[in-house]
């Protein structure tokens, strides 16, 4: 089981339109957009990440939307590797 982590509250996740998947990068304090990963479409978590959402809404949140939670549990699974490889802040 990989460790979970808490990533500092100034970053948030944003996901833009690509050939109908959706590309999520991570937008830091400072307006870096760093590239996370490419997922199917769907329009909620489009909605929810278009403008950017906290990242520990989408890490730690729950809903009964299935996107959503396959959303939140690919990104615990890839965390430990994204705070290693951009050495991201951790709370």
């Amino acid at each position: 089981m990989a460790k979970k982590y808490s990533v500092r509250t100034n970053n948030t996740i944003l996901a833009k339109m690509a050939n109908n998947k959706l590309d999520y990068y991570l937008r830091t304090h400072n307006g870096d957009e760093l590239y996370l990963f490419t997922r199917e479409y769907s329009t909620d978590c489009y909605e929810m990440c278009m403008s950017g959402a906290p990242i520990n809404a989408v890490l730690y949140g729950r809903k009964k939307d299935t996107a959503f939670m396959n959303l939140s549990k690919y990104l615990n699974f890839m965390m430990p590797y994204f705070v290693e490889y951009y050495e991201l802040a951790t709370a």
